[in-house]
């Protein structure tokens, strides 16, 4: 199964990922509409990115009184069209990748299997790729850091 990685010694915080994915999914560069953010600490001088991991166990499908959630290719996408905008999802998701614009959920669905963001990634620091043992063992870890500080 191909996973999104990110690479933090890779990235410089341009935000072109964030751009890319707002302009595919709303039709404007504007990464604050983008599945993807870039959290920059300024003092510790690192740039991390937060997107959906797709969870084996998704909790924002869990919660989800709608049934907007759905599997389709192995990726975990929203149906607008059922969705109540009642936000649960985006209170209960592990990774805070779910976030609203005014009427406007956005979670990322991985551009449906070609992801935009690691196309204009000049430094290679997202990768879209089948997953190896030590990538494996990486997103696990990454995903303990991240519940352990939640």
């Amino acid at each position: 199964m191909k996973y999104l990685y990110y690479y933090p010694e890779k990235c410089t915080g341009c935000r072109q990922c964030a751009m890319a994915c707002s302009l595919n999914k709303f039709g404007e560069c504007n990464p604050k509409r983008s599945a993807i953010s870039i959290v920059r600490d300024e003092f510790e001088r690192y740039e991390f990115a937060i997107f959906c991991m797709q969870c084996e166990d998704a909790p924002c499908m869990d919660v989800c009184h709608s049934g907007s959630y759905y599997v389709e290719d192995n990726i975990i996408k929203h149906d607008d069209n059922k969705c109540i905008l009642c936000r649960l999802c985006a209170a209960v998701c592990p990774h805070s990748a779910i976030t609203t614009m005014g009427k406007d959920l956005v979670k990322c669905d991985l551009c449906d299997g070609d992801p935009k963001c690691v196309k204009y990634c000049s430094t290679e620091a997202l990768v879209y790729e089948e997953e190896t043992k030590e990538q494996a063992s990486r997103r696990r870890e990454l995903a303990k850091k991240i519940l352990s500080t939640s």
